[in-house]
């Protein structure tokens, strides 16, 4: 029960956060747009990846494994709508969108940073016996895995 809360509340943050990307993408133009078009495409996969072996290792049903796609896939564009209408009125410049974006940017970043070290990793790393019963080699390889992935997603990260 633990892991499918933990995965629920990854979820929700990620949720939270694809719709703020989303706006931003919606609300970009030029080469701004470009720029976040293709580092919202790179972010996205690495981001649906462990959101859909997340909701795997936790949930068995298909319907709940489709909801939870279903989800996922519809957060960014969402966001995306929301920024094309509010783009007509919307200045990046202004101190209310810049307080705003930073607010929702930092409420989304804190989400995911808890889920990811305190949800997720927690719970892969310390308490699951799988993990235990590994190799030093085969620990060492998910350690490795791990920081490689952290170091993707902080690269693509640099431009979202």
């Amino acid at each position: 029960m633990r892991q499918k809360i933990s995965v629920l509340i990854f979820e929700a943050g990620v949720a939270v956060h694809s719709i703020i990307i989303g706006i931003e993408l919606g609300v970009s133009s030029g080469d701004e747009f470009t720029t976040i078009l293709i580092a919202i495409c790179f972010h996205q996969f690495f981001e649906g990846v462990a959101v859909g072996s997340s909701a795997v290792s936790a949930f068995s049903e298909m319907k709940t494994l489709a909801l939870s796609a279903l989800a996922y896939s519809l957060t960014t564009p969402i966001g995306v709508v929301i920024g094309i209408l509010i783009s007509s009125t919307y200045s990046d410049t202004s101190t209310t969108a810049l307080w705003v974006k930073g607010t929702f940017d930092a409420i989304a970043g804190g989400i995911l940073v808890y889920t990811g070290l305190v949800e997720l990793v927690t719970y892969h790393y310390t308490t699951n016996s799988e993990f235990h019963k590994k190799t030093f080699t085969g620990r060492g390889l998910n350690y490795m895995c791990l920081y490689l992935g952290s170091a993707a997603m902080a690269i693509v990260g640099k431009w979202a």
